[in-house]
């Protein structure tokens, strides 16, 4: 069985712990008149003490006042640290599998932590377009998979495509081109292209 705690200082504790409940019910003049009367004792002190103790105390004061600094700032330190890591796994973890649930309202571009340039490298199997850092065969299974070239598509959308008359103008002005009317034209293409065979 572990041995007990001593009960030294507890008198102490409790004789401070009563006397900071009593300074925190006191009124505002009688917490100026016990600072008033603090100020009194401090100057009667310090007229009495000599040049060595005053000396004594003031590196007193100022070994306390760095040992408290740097108390401080290895806690900042360790909090900033700890803040950081947090930061850190919170980014890394938000990134996992990302490419694999991608979501077409975010802009991934903007963000200060992804990097990943124009698709400027082709593939030497299918000749796709591809990021630098894409990992090779990664389009068509290293040659393996080879697509047939899309048909044209019907007369009236491909003259809104072109961009050759007013309509067509007007018409890739307003369109907005992102991810979905992309999915969209693409369903539509294999649909129209099995409905003509």
């Amino acid at each position: 069985m572990p041995p007990k705690k001593s009960n030294l200082n507890n008198a102490s504790s409790k004789g401070s712990r009563r006397k900071r409940v009593e300074r925190a019910q006191q009124l505002p003049e009688q917490i100026e008149t016990r600072n008033a009367a603090q100020r009194i004792r401090t100057a009667e002190s310090r007229a009495q003490e000599s040049q060595e103790q005053r000396d004594e105390r003031l590196q007193q004061n100022i070994t306390r006042t760095r040992a408290a600094r740097e108390r401080n700032i290895a806690t900042v330190r360790v909090l900033d640290r700890q803040r950081q890591r947090i930061s850190r796994s919170l980014t890394r973890a938000s990134f996992v599998r990302l490419a694999f649930e991608y979501a077409p309202d975010i802009n991934y571009s903007a963000h200060s932590k992804i990097a990943i340039g124009g698709m400027d490298k082709v593939c030497q199997y299918c000749q796709a377009l591809k990021f630098r850092n894409e990992a090779a065969g990664m389009c068509c299974a290293s040659g393996k998979v080879v697509l047939s070239p899309l048909p044209a598509p019907p007369e009236p959308l491909l003259s809104l495509l072109t961009g050759n008359s007013d309509d067509s103008k007007l018409f890739l002005r307003r369109l907005k081109y992102n991810s979905t009317i992309s999915a969209y034209l693409s369903f539509t293409s294999l649909t129209m292209t099995a409905s003509l065979t």
